[in-house]
């Protein structure tokens, strides 16, 4: 069924349903009744290449479709990709994104330090005009002993914000064989 979808969905289709467009930087693209996804390697240069970034979300407006269809990735992203530990993505609060359907689908904010501090440039601009911070989500989909490493904030922000920072899950993670 996705590549049905996917192949109905064109650029410009894209460009109404999310507000960013069509992302250029596609791994993995997932689509059902709910709406699709895409995903990508990170973005950021302090993150594994092997953890995935969901880069775009756009749900197509049924009830609880997010949380439904977020149950069916995590399945399929076990199969189509095995060696992947961590799911990150992120919010535009800017854009009017709370992030409530990370939190509904228990992604674990992790903050970046421009959350907690703005940057001495303003945080940069993108086609000429300032981009607001945005925030992080992680989902955990087994453990990864690099994780509260990559996601800890500096120790001088960490000492400022105690408690603000990342904290891994203190659970037992599947075995997969």
């Amino acid at each position: 069924m996705s590549e049905f979808l996917f192949a109905q969905i064109s650029a410009e289709a894209a460009k109404r349903l999310h507000y960013l467009g069509r992302s250029r930087r596609v791994a993995l693209e997932y689509a059902d009744e709910f709406g699709f996804v895409t995903f990508s390697n990170p973005t950021s240069r302090r993150l594994p290449q092997d953890w995935l970034e969901l880069n775009r979300w756009i749900l197509l407006g049924k009830r609880n479709g997010g949380s439904q269809q977020w149950r069916r990735i995590v399945r399929w992203l076990g199969e189509r990709a095995p060696a992947c530990t961590t799911v990150v993505s992120y919010s535009d609060p800017s854009a009017g994104h709370t992030g409530a359907l990370y939190r509904a689908c228990n992604f674990i904010a992790a903050p970046t330090w421009h959350r907690l501090v703005p940057p001495p440039t303003g945080n940069g601009t993108r086609s000429g005009r300032p981009h607001g911070v945005k925030d992080r989500w992680i989902f955990p989909l087994r453990a990864d002993a690099r994780r509260a490493e990559c996601l800890a904030l500096a120790p001088s922000y960490e000492s400022r914000f105690p408690g603000r920072g990342y904290v891994e899950p203190k659970r037992r993670w599947p075995t997969r064989q």
